[in-house]
């Protein structure tokens, strides 16, 4: 089971996620003839607020209980994206020691997915026990790349050719949900990890959701909007045959919201529920 120092997000992708309509079909200018993904075009930039709860566990595992709240937002800064989360999470075990850890991560992205730049924190019992800070660049979409770090230690890491950042993730799987395609297999680079912030990523579309759920939040950027159920499995590239790191599995709305995720660590699973939601003032780009 991966240590729960930092969970990815799909960065609305949860990633994704101006001149949305306007940009949505624009060709990169320094990518060739990639298009921008189509999904730009319906994304809301917002605020969500989730609690954290026990999901499932397996017996004799030791967790007792389990919980915490994580704080997401999404926003538009004209030339980027910007993404800023705050999450805390407790693990209370029948024997032994409980968990109290946590994160911070600031980050923003070129609209253009070539440009990256990420700084986060983790905590565990309320004090800093790790900084992360560097930035990442791209030749193009799908060329090849590199990455620098600045913290804990000055490194330089090679991306290989197809990764790409949270935010351009995040609207690829958004186009892939409403394609007619049901899988897409990529390398994302977001900074966090052990595997020099390198993941391989398999993302399966199970289906539409339906309209309307008990519960869900009386906000229009969730209601009447189409949406899907995806399932996320990470894996480090070199040992892509093996199970999964861990595995996510949440509802994303054509807006970028997400919904109803859960995180599986294999011992037991954390689920995510929203309960603030809204939507970021216009930037006046």
């Amino acid at each position: 089971m991966r240590t729960m120092s930092h969970e990815k997000l799909p960065w609305m992708s949860l990633c994704a996620r101006a001149g949305l309509i306007s940009a949505a079909l624009a060709l990169l200018p320094s990518a060739g003839a990639v298009a921008m993904p189509a999904a730009v075009a319906d994304f809301v930039p917002h605020k969500a607020t989730y609690e954290l709860f026990l999901d499932r566990k397996r017996r004799g595992d030791g967790v007792s209980s389990a919980g915490g709240r994580m704080e997401f937002e999404w926003a538009d800064v004209c030339d980027g994206w910007s993404i800023t989360q705050k999450t805390q999470i407790y693990v209370g075990r029948s024997e032994g020691y409980n968990l109290n850890f946590g994160w911070s991560l600031s980050s923003r992205e070129a609209k253009d997915g070539l440009d990256y730049r990420f700084f986060i924190r983790r905590y565990t019992d309320g004090q800093e026990s790790e900084l992360l800070r560097g930035e990442a660049h791209l030749e193009t979409i799908g060329g090849e790349g590199r990455a620098v770090f600045s913290s804990p230690d000055e490194k330089e890491v090679g991306l290989p050719a197809g990764t790409v950042f949270p935010t351009w993730h995040s609207f690829e799987l958004l186009d892939l949900a409403q394609s007619e395609e049901r899988g897409l297999w990529s390398v994302l680079f977001d900074g966090a990890g052990d595997d020099d912030g390198l993941s391989a990523v398999s993302a399966f579309i199970t289906g539409e959701a339906k309209p309307q759920r008990e519960g869900l939040l009386d906000s229009a950027l969730i209601q009447a909007q189409p949406s899907w159920r995806m399932i996320l499995a990470y894996y480090t590239l070199d040992d892509q045959e093996a199970l999964p790191i861990h595995e996510q599995e949440l509802r994303l709305f054509v807006t970028g919201v997400a919904e109803d995720f859960v995180f599986d660590y294999g011992d037991f699973a954390l689920r995510a529920r929203l309960v603030e939601l809204s939507e970021l003032p216009p930037t006046g780009c």
